[in-house]
């Protein structure tokens, strides 16, 4: 039976290699994860089950935190360096059994290195890898289950029955919803795409409630940003699995759809009341999960070559306020409404960020984890910085403001490079134009151009 092996250092990453083992354990069956600790029964050979229990398994994850590399024995003699080091043995074992070897890496260190390898190891630094944060294990769990499906997907079938059921999986079948949504895009049987994504942002608006999120009370100031961060990173864990699926459904390019994505938007904008001592910074955040959703919609759709639907979304799409005033989406979520750049430059993990970047900034990582084994690390990151620099076209030919974002600085210093990439976005006969932005002009958008690079050069230079 195929099966994972969770190979780590004592000392170094048991958090995350508890929690990889729960949660493989969890979907494929605890027989199919091997962990030392609890593999190997008390009175058995401890080095024969290793190997054995290794040779049993078709993957081998290497959970690797900030001690794995320099951790050293009682004589000062670096662990890796020597040759009777079980986490050395176990993955060159892996390597020549023929294992599929995956670093995970632990927090925000650095990809491994060659140089700092020893001979038997210096492959594991060509191995893909993925990341686990203890800020974002709830995203960064699942990702790594889906990435174990679609490698080896006999960890997930350890049997069929004569007859499978087309709407679900069949005994003894475990899928995580990201493969059983992409089958729905691929094969419209049984429960639907947008029963689905319902069910997801049903879950979420369910997670978001003030009860767990107030926007009153009072509060010290001198406590808001690490608050505010807080309520942040809340807001992303709770929306981590709604976001996957949209970046997946719209990547797809299916235009089938479009109207799901935009209601999905207007679920999550529909304005609450609040009471008189609502306080404006936590009103203002309680945006920020439609600008996740906002993001993710405008990101993908670039990817797929769809920026009609950017263009839907942000300025055909318009929310009715309490006030009664109908304000579209390109506004009522410009960056600076959302997290204020003062209050984003005092929180604590954004910091030595610039204040009207910081926010432009934590998108992008928080989005880069969304997108893993959707759209590649390069691709992502053009369509990112394309679509706020879309974004910010459409905003200056809106009005006279643009929130502009993390691509602005780069625009600065090469601004040429970014619109020429997008030329081809942006002439008259681009789907872009064709849906309406800028009036179908392309006079228009080269006058948005210009006010793009006096904004910039006004902000950077």
């Amino acid at each position: 039976m195929p099966g994972v092996f969770v190979n780590y250092r004592t000392g170094d990453g048991e958090w995350a290699a508890a929690l990889v083992k729960r949660e493989l354990g969890a979907r494929f069956g605890a027989d199919q994860v091997f962990y030392a600790s609890q593999s190997i029964r008390l009175g058995e050979d401890f080095s024969r089950e290793i190997l054995s229990g290794l040779r049993r398994c078709e993957v081998l994850l290497a959970i690797i935190g900030p001690r794995w590399s320099a951790a050293v024995d009682r004589e000062g003699v670096r662990r890796l360096d020597k040759a009777d080091d079980w986490v050395r043995r176990e993955i060159t074992e892996a390597f020549q059994c023929g294992l599929r070897v995956i670093p995970v890496l632990m927090d925000g260190i650095d990809p491994l290195s060659e140089a700092d390898l020893p001979d038997p190891l210096k492959r594991l630094a060509r191995c893909q890898y993925l990341r686990i944060h203890h800020r974002s294990d709830d995203l960064d769990l699942p990702r790594l289950v889906d990435e174990l499906v679609e490698l080896v997907p006999e960890l997930v079938t350890a049997k069929a029955p004569p007859v499978p059921r087309p709407d679900r999986p069949a005994e003894g079948e475990l899928r995580s919803t990201v493969t059983e949504f992409r089958q729905a895009l691929a094969e419209p049987v049984g429960q639907t795409v947008s029963d689905r994504v319902r069910a997801a942002s049903a879950a979420a608006l369910d997670l978001l409630a003030e009860t767990r999120y107030p926007v009153s009370g009072h509060l010290d100031e001198n406590d808001l940003p690490a608050e505010l961060e807080k309520r942040l990173t809340g807001y992303e864990h709770d929306m981590a699995p709604l976001l996957r699926l949209v970046a997946i459904g719209v990547r797809s390019g299916d235009r089938r759809h479009d109207d799901l994505w935009v209601t999905l938007v207007e679920r999550f904008l529909r304005p609450s009341p609040h009471d008189r001592g609502a306080r404006e910074v936590w009103v203002n955040a309680s945006a920020y999960p439609a600008l996740l959703l906002v993001y993710v919609i405008g990101v993908a759709a670039v990817e797929a070559d769809r920026e009609d639907l950017v263009h839907r979304l942000l300025c055909q799409t318009s929310i009715i306020e309490a006030d009664g005033r109908s304000t579209p989406v390109l506004r009522l979520l410009a960056l600076r409404n959302v997290v204020d750049p003062r209050h984003a430059a005092a929180l604590p993990a954004w910091g030595g960020v610039p204040p009207h970047q910081a926010l432009s900034v934590q998108l992008r990582q928080v989005l880069s984890r969304v997108f893993f084994n959707v759209v590649d690390g390069s691709a992502f990151e053009w369509a990112f910085a394309d679509f706020e620099f879309l974004r910010s076209l459409l905003e200056l030919h809106d009005g006279a403001f643009s929130s502009l974002g993390e691509f602005a600085v780069r625009l600065d210093r090469v601004d040429d490079v970014i619109y020429e990439r997008n030329l081809a976005r942006l002439n008259a006969d681009s789907a872009l134009l064709r849906a309406g932005a800028f009036g179908g002009d392309p006079d228009r958008v080269a006058a948005a151009w210009r006010e793009l690079r006096q904004a910039t050069r006004a902000r950077y230079s």
